[in-house]
């Protein structure tokens, strides 16, 4: 995957600075998946490219149409490619069901929108089907977020294959995408015995 400029904000009560993501939780890609391909089944996980990315930071003032004024300006947290002429890179990995399958052509390139600000141009995204790959599995730290409700999906049992947990929450809407709820989910630092593509290069130092 590709981009010039994407958000993908934390959720924080209150305060006018959002930080931004530096790799792509399932609750985001699995959206985007949903939202221009009709795919309900398949789960997803994404990694930008070290190296091809820097964060800048972007304010404005969201404008509540009701009352016709603008609200207090919040500032943006985004990452925009590291060179001038470059691209944001990012590795994204879902799983491989007939519907998946069926949805990608190798070598193909998509356009889709991701995260947020995208009305003023942020997260606009070119994936492309590489291949289809069988993962090793280790055991080490995960590198990313991933709702425990989707960790099955992975080959992960979190009763099982948990080590050592890190929790945060992660967005799952419901069935008419209007609302939905927060799920606990296993976020960066958590080890745990899983594909090695979830894993960070910092190898675990114990055996389990």
């Amino acid at each position: 995957m590709t981009t010039q400029a994407i958000a993908i904000g934390e959720r924080v009560k209150r305060g006018v600075f959002r930080p931004c993501l530096e790799t792509i939780p399932t609750s985001t890609i699995i959206g985007c998946l949903r939202e221009h391909f009709g795919l309900e089944g398949a789960v997803a996980i994404g990694f930008f490219d070290s190296g091809t990315y820097q964060k800048r930071l972007f304010t404005y003032a969201p404008f509540d149409s009701v009352i016709g004024t603008a609200k207090l300006p919040l500032t943006l947290e985004y990452l925009a490619p590291q060179k001038v002429g470059k691209e944001i890179t990012a590795q994204v990995y879902v799983t491989a069901t007939p519907e998946a399958r069926s949805s990608f052509a190798k070598g193909e390139v998509r356009v889709v929108a991701m995260g947020a600000l995208r009305s003023k141009g942020f997260g606009r995204c070119q994936l492309q089907f590489v291949e289809e790959v069988q993962p090793g599995r280790k055991v080490g730290y995960l590198r990313g977020s991933l709702r425990e409700t989707d960790a099955p999906a992975f080959g992960i049992d979190p009763e099982r294959d948990v080590v050592r947990p890190v929790y945060g929450y992660l967005f799952r809407p419901d069935s008419y995408h209007i609302g939905g709820r927060y799920e606990r989910a296993l976020t960066a630092g958590t080890i745990l015995d899983g594909p090695d593509f979830l894993m960070d290069e910092e190898a675990y130092p114990y055996d389990r």
